[in-house]
């Protein structure tokens, strides 16, 4: 399965599906930093599959706003395809936006797409506090395990540190007091 390594600060990009595929994007965001992207995959050869998951960590007032559209074409008949959107907001003050959607012209045709957006679950954020750790450290473990997921699914080793590396230092810096 080919995997493409999505670039989410392009206000607008369109991938069409030339072979089964895998599309990956990251997002965290920082002070008033803000994010608006709109993706298009396009499925228009027929038996082909794609799974694009997208994960984002919205820190400070930092605001995430993604627009996610798998387009089936008509003769892209035994298509697969499902769009996730998934994102952390990790203070009051942070929003987001996840928006997917699909557009079918096919009959004989999977097509699927799901988001979520939230805060760190209070729950597991006790626990581990409860056991010592510092409440910074404890969200900045969370945060990883948040996106870990999507991380161990990058082929590509130096794009995978790559992303590894602003993921830490960034939790590493957590907006809220211990």
């Amino acid at each position: 399965m080919k995997q493409i390594i999505l670039d989410l600060s392009q206000p607008e990009q369109t991938v069409e599906i030339t072979e089964n595929s895998e599309l990956i994007g990251l997002f965290v965001g920082r002070d008033s930093e803000k994010l608006s992207s709109l993706l298009k995959v396009v499925h228009k050869k027929p038996e082909l599959q794609s799974l694009t998951s997208i994960k984002a960590v919205v820190y400070d007032d930092a605001y995430f706003d993604m627009e996610g559209m798998l387009v089936i074409e008509t003769g892209a008949r035994n298509t697969d395809a499902y769009l996730r959107i998934d994102v952390l907001l990790m203070s009051e003050q942070a929003g987001a936006r996840a928006v997917p959607s699909l557009e079918i012209t096919e009959d004989n045709v999977k097509g699927g797409h799901g988001a979520t957006v939230g805060q760190i679950d209070r729950e597991q954020l006790f626990y581990l506090t409860s056991r010592g750790l510092p409440r910074s450290q404890a969200e900045t473990l969370l945060v990883e395990g948040f996106v870990q997921e999507l991380l161990d699914r990058i082929e590509d080793e130096t794009v995978r540190e790559q992303f590894a590396q602003v993921v830490g230092a960034t939790a590493s810096r957590t907006s809220t007091e211990d």
